[in-house]
């Protein structure tokens, strides 16, 4: 009986023991595959954007580094400066090949996935790489909010240069074969997207890259806006004193044109009807004059007779303001259309006669230093600008993202002091390009 008892014991010890390896095990194995899981989600297989350039012969690799390659192959056309922080658009050339949106294979193998898109030519083994060549690959962050000193992972063969929002944030000039994850490093998310260049530079043998981050995001390619225009000219100009000190930042939201003329004509007036050519506001009259490339009202003022020679040109008249008045012709309506400003000094913008932008500030003009998106009605647009100056220089920019006719138009009924009018024609100064 004791015997049967002791046994017993025995094998209940047994099978507790063999419980508690299979619960080991399991654990174990969940363990393992929650690892694999999280560090699937870690690398970002895109789709990328993807391009490619060849280097010197023996070249590649650690030594084509800091060479920039797609300066080399567009002859300066197109630089990793300004894919950086501008993007590139899907089907572009730089050199003998295009901008190719592909899905990095999760073993990191570039030769085999250029070749599976047909980017690169079939070779009897797929593994064969092409030496002494560079691709570039793009793609965007998208954080609900700013995140920093986050973790990202990359691993290559050969070297790599990595750039998040224009800014080199991390370079290793090696010859090596890749393997996850060689490098780390700490970055800066902001709140929104992020624009991720990745350069791995292979000199031979394997060609190859991994990227990661930790860090909550959505990794998309997008499109770039198209760039920013000069509206250089013809704009319909008027200008008005302000007291003495009060100019710039002071008189920003003041009605210079109403204190002009004795309310005859005041900013809302213009910015909803516009202004005729000729026309008088106080001592001056619109005039129709094309802005300079270099933004500077005074010179552009002095040029067309509207102020007087001075014996420098540059020396600019303290506390005025001007108004610029031009009309954006669009195919159709669009929304969130981006536009920027620089000024010097204060700047306001009106769209159609409502105000979109304001910036009450003194300051020297350069591009672009103020951006805001607005809504363009299908036709015409009727923008209108105004640069209060206090002292000093005095200019402007205007642009717009986009490929706008602009033109002068006539007021609807006459602001200010009427003149001969009649018979004039529009006119239509330029076309102005935009990428789409």
């Amino acid at each position: 009986m004791l015997l049967l008892i002791l046994l017993a014991k025995l094998n209940g010890g047994f099978l507790m023991y063999r419980k508690l390896i299979v619960i080991g095990l399991v654990c174990l194995m969940s363990f393992s595959i929650m690892a694999l899981t999280a560090e699937a989600q870690d690398q970002i297989l895109g789709p990328w954007l993807w391009m490619i350039a060849p280097t010197e012969a023996g070249q590649g690799g650690q030594n084509s580094t800091d060479i920039d390659s797609l300066a080399v192959a567009s002859e300066n056309a197109v630089t990793e400066a300004a894919v950086a922080s501008g993007g590139a658009n899907e089907g572009d050339p730089v050199g003998d090949y295009d901008w190719t949106l592909i899905e990095l294979p999760g073993d990191g193998n570039i030769n085999v996935m250029l070749i599976d898109a047909g980017v690169l030519p079939e070779a009897n083994d797929k593994n064969n790489s092409i030496d002494d060549i560079t691709s570039y690959a793009l793609i965007t962050l998208v954080s609900e909010e700013a995140q920093n000193d986050v973790t990202m992972k990359t691993g290559s063969d050969d070297s790599i240069k990595v750039w998040l929002n224009g800014e080199n944030v991390f370079t290793n000039a090696t010859n090596r074969g890749r393997s996850m994850w060689q490098d780390e490093f700490q970055v800066n998310l902001v709140a929104g997207d992020n624009l991720l260049l990745v350069k791995v530079s292979e000199r031979g043998g394997g060609w190859g890259m991994h990227v990661g981050i930790e860090a909550d995001v959505t990794a998309v390619y997008k499109a770039p806006p198209p760039p920013i225009v000069d509206i250089t000219g013809e704009w319909l100009w008027m200008i008005a004193p302000t007291e003495a000190g009060q100019g710039g930042q002071n008189s920003t939201d003041i009605d210079s044109l109403a204190a002009a003329s004795n309310d005859a004509v005041t900013e809302e007036m213009v910015a909803k009807n516009g202004a005729t050519e000729g026309n008088s506001v106080g001592d001056y009259d619109w005039t129709l004059i094309e802005l300079p490339g270099d933004g500077n009202i005074n010179v552009m003022l002095i040029d067309a007779g509207v102020l007087p020679e001075a014996n420098d040109k540059n020396n600019s008249i303290d506390d005025i303001t001007s108004y610029a008045l031009i009309t954006l012709v669009a195919e159709e309506a669009m929304e969130g259309v981006g536009m920027a400003v620089g000024s010097d000094d204060s700047v306001k913008v009106w769209l159609n006669g409502e105000v979109v932008h304001t910036n009450a500030t003194n300051r020297g003009r350069s591009r672009w230093q103020d951006e805001f998106n607005v809504n363009l009605n299908e036709g015409d647009n009727l923008l209108l600008v105004k640069i209060s100056e206090r002292g000093g220089g005095w200019g402007m920019y205007v642009g717009i993202r986009g490929e706008f006719d602009t033109a002068y138009r006539p007021a609807d009924s006459d602001v200010g002091t009427a003149v001969e009018a009649a018979g004039k024609l529009v006119t239509t100064w330029a076309k102005l390009k935009g990428a789409k």
